[in-house]
């Protein structure tokens, strides 16, 4: 079995407060004052990598592969956004070699000839001037049977046995305000050999990545994936040394995490995404408190996390009461660690709710996207901009990941670079309709 190990981490440089530049700003407009957005266009340094800004194309699930291969389109799809501004891009999530990592058969993979594709979408990046990193990830017990007669969301490999830490399954909720049912026993809990080819799968999925020639990886350990089930004690019920304390708890991260560091150059850097909120339950936490996530992301760091990845679903919410800190500002508070901030920036609260979720609904219930909603054009900075530079300013975050806004305006970060936000596309579901 792998040790968790206490490993050196990659140093980074950057700004702890933000430099000033003189050079760039961008109009608040409606006669507001301008928006000194040059902080964000700063470079910052991991290991090996060395970005040119701090805006990220977070990871977003496209399903536009087949049998584990991207498809033609995914290479330009990304290399746009590398031309657009971006300074790293990382991919949708990628299922590693364990043979029940995919989710369907539209998943992508990080070997064979799935490495292969990824291997040219890094280089379409690298051409535009980006950087590049896949999103490594296990589906675990959401991998969930889908009907048979639905060829696109069949899941691969449907003879083998789905795994989590408990064999707990419950269903991605439509609606994040229905109350999730309680989970239901539908595998046995993985074995230790499990557990451990699980871990050494991830290693070579790290691996893979640094030989094809991205940049870095991305390790999904968040909503509810496997990783994340691990963590969260609704799905983990173990009474081994992976189960009951949030020390134990934590330690399948902390072994990926090491895995994944012995498997690449000390100075190839390892980003891990975390999430309190789960698919099958938006309400859901990992940690109580900010002493319960200094439990689980100060092993994560010593194993060999050189970043971390804060998902949530609207960055300015603070996560913990008695600070507005969100979880991003946490994190690097308590691991001295860089981090990327992401959730919502540019989706106004009316495109959630009226577009979003309507067209969700329609689509689960077998129908077609909502029509569009009737906000059209954005007057002024993009949903909470402001916001998110103030915390840049205080030093809460080092990276700016947008995605719904990215997918559906690949040059967001040079149109936010030049004020230019008449030119900015509101974000609706229909954009997820094409790989553009």
């Amino acid at each position: 079995m792998l040790q968790t190990a206490t490993i050196a981490v990659t140093d980074y440089t950057g700004p702890t407060e933000p430099e000033r530049m003189k050079t760039t700003s961008a109009t608040a407009g409606n006669g507001a004052q301008p928006l000194d957005v040059a902080p964000l266009f700063t470079p910052l340094t991991i290991g090996r990598l060395t970005l040119q800004n701090r805006f990220v194309m977070a990871p977003m699930g496209r399903g536009s592969a087949s049998d584990g291969v991207l498809s033609p389109g995914y290479a330009p799809y990304y290399g746009r956004r590398a031309e657009g501004g971006a300074g790293l891009v990382i991919g949708e999530a990628t299922a590693i070699d364990h043979p029940t990592a995919m989710h369907m058969r539209t998943s992508s993979t990080i070997y064979g000839a799935g490495a292969e594709a990824w291997a040219k979408v890094a280089n379409a990046v690298h051409a535009k001037g980006g950087a590049f990193m896949p999103q490594i990830w296990h589906a675990a017990l959401m991998r969930s049977p889908y009907p048979a007669d639905d060829p696109k969301l069949e899941m691969a490999n449907r003879d083998m046995k789905s795994m989590g830490p408990s064999g707990l399954y419950m269903p991605g909720l439509i609606d994040p305000s229905l109350t999730p049912p309680e989970p239901v026993q539908v595998e046995e809990p993985m074995t230790v050999a499990e557990i451990d080819e699980c871990i050494a799968s991830y290693a070579r999925a790290a691996a893979t990545a640094m030989a094809i020639g991205c940049d870095g990886i991305n390790i999904h350990g968040a909503h509810g994936y496997l990783i994340d089930e691990f963590l969260w004690s609704r799905f983990n019920r173990r009474t081994d040394a992976y189960g009951g304390s949030l020390v134990n708890r934590v330690r399948f991260a902390a072994e990926v995490v090491a895995a994944c560091r012995a498997a690449t150059a000390p100075d190839f850097p390892i980003m891990l995404r975390l999430s309190q909120w789960k698919q099958q339950d938006y309400r859901a936490r990992i940690a109580e408190s900010a002493d319960e996530l200094a439990e689980i992301v100060e092993p994560l760091a010593a194993a060999g996390a050189d970043l971390f990845d804060c998902s949530t679903r609207r960055f300015w919410e603070a996560e913990f009461a008695g600070s507005d800190l969100s979880l991003s500002g946490w994190i690097k508070r308590l691991t001295r660690k860089p981090t990327m901030m992401v959730g919502s920036l540019g989706i106004a609260k009316e495109v959630l709710e009226k577009d979003a979720m309507a067209a969700l609904r329609a689509v689960a219930a077998g129908g077609k996207a909502a029509a569009p909603t009737d906000i059209a054009t954005i007057d002024g900075p993009p949903h909470m901009l402001e916001e998110a530079l103030r915390r840049f300013a205080r030093g809460d975050f080092d990276l700016l990941g947008v995605g719904r806004m990215m997918i559906a305006n690949p040059d967001f970060a040079n149109r936010v670079r030049d004020g230019d936000y008449a030119a900015l596309q509101v974000y609706r579901t229909e954009h997820l309709m094409k790989l553009e």
